[in-house]
């Protein structure tokens, strides 16, 4: 079966059942392990938007 193929069958799915066929398929797909200096940056940026917050989108002079 070709990756084609698969897709094809994919488009034929219930929508209501999409849910389930995303969780079956991701766990075929290999997890990268973070590296240390990826791991420090996701903690970094947890403890700046515990303290400062975040701002809208909108609110963002872009000029």
């Amino acid at each position: 079966m070709s990756k084609e193929m698969l897709k094809n069958l994919i488009e034929l799915v219930p929508e209501e059942d999409v849910e389930v066929l995303y969780r079956v398929i991701i766990k075929f797909v290999p997890e990268e392990v973070p590296e240390p200096d990826e791991i420090e940056a996701i903690i970094d940026g947890r403890r700046d938007r515990e303290k400062n917050g975040t701002i809208s989108h909108n609110a963002v002079n872009w000029d």
